[in-house]
């Protein structure tokens, strides 16, 4: 018996090999059903996915501003406390107000030192440590950045029109563009608005339930596109029938519902009188019970 041949046996057994590598191959490949398969499934936790971490941003943005505004809230009563129970003002002649280093708003402020002072933000920051960051959350706190950064004069203007929260001025601190609050007008007659106008902690009579401040909006600004953050919000009825909300909430048109930003989905985050806050959704707030202390109904107006 002839032992087997070394080569014949070394080119069977190479065969074998690249058979199996050949088999092997084609078994590690995809077919292309099975990448189709892969693709679609891909695109299905893509579309789960997405959505859940989109829902997850903006619920973190709504907590940021609750949370914020807890803060400002907090800063609200403690400068009533220390105003023997007097509230903020929202919008009014007659106050000073200082920056954060303590000295007064220079008379050649951009705007006018007056006028800076008018708006609630620069009085209402000593009770916030002087930190413009708590009315200042979310996209407005690149807002607040940039103007941080730039001219120091123009800083002063600016940073008191875009704050995150509007104040309810007009039913609570009071407003001199809206209505006067004072008890008597200078004429010396009585002032038949001023009842309307909580002015002090406790002459409040549904301190759970009436605004303070909400998330705010404005059109008012040098490029035309709606800025989120401005230092007023307006009911939804002020002094007649016809000067109202629209009938649906417009996010090209901040007047639409005066001032008021629904920007977290179809939720306004607001500051009541005895210093909650809560997410409310943006057509619950056409109550004017909500905004005003001595509202008898819903759908009231001064003069009504």
């Amino acid at each position: 018996m002839q032992p087997p041949n070394e080569y014949a046996m070394k080119r069977a057994n190479g065969t074998r090999s690249s058979s199996q590598t050949v088999r092997t191959l084609q078994l590690a490949g995809f077919t292309l059903v099975e990448l189709l398969v892969v693709l679609a499934i891909i695109g299905v936790l893509v579309a789960i996915i997405v959505p859940v971490a989109l829902g997850a941003r903006r619920a973190a943005g709504r907590m940021s501003e609750v949370s914020a505004l807890r803060g400002v809230m907090t800063g609200w009563i403690s400068y009533a406390a220390d105003q023997n129970g007097f509230v903020l003002p929202g919008y009014k002649a007659g106050y000073s107000a200082r920056d954060e280093n303590g000295n007064a708003i220079p008379a050649d402020a951009y705007g006018g030192d007056i006028e800076v002072a008018k708006r609630f933000p620069w009085r209402l920051a000593p009770w916030l440590d002087d930190d413009f960051r708590r009315l200042y959350v979310g996209a407005n706190a690149e807002t607040l950045a940039k103007l941080q950064a730039g001219d120091r004069s123009q800083y002063y203007y600016f940073a008191s029109l875009y704050p995150s929260f509007g104040m309810n001025s007009a039913f609570v601190g009071g407003d001199d563009a809206r209505f006067p609050s004072e008890p008597i007008l200078a004429n010396g007659i009585n002032n038949p608005f001023a009842k309307y106008c909580v002015t002090r902690l406790s002459a409040a009579k549904r301190p759970q339930q009436t605004i303070v401040f909400s998330s705010a909006r404005t059109g008012a600004t040098t490029d035309g596109f709606i800025n989120e953050g401005c230092f007023r919000v307006d009911a939804p009825w002020l002094n007649t029938a016809t000067a109202r909300w629209a009938l649906e909430y417009d996010p090209n048109d901040a007047l639409s519902f005066g001032s008021v930003s629904a920007r977290h989905g179809d939720e306004v985050v607001i500051g009541t009188i005895d210093g909650g806050v809560e997410l409310l959704q943006v057509d619950a707030l056409r109550d004017m019970t909500r905004w005003c202390d001595g509202a008898p109904e819903r759908e009231w107006w001064i003069g009504k």
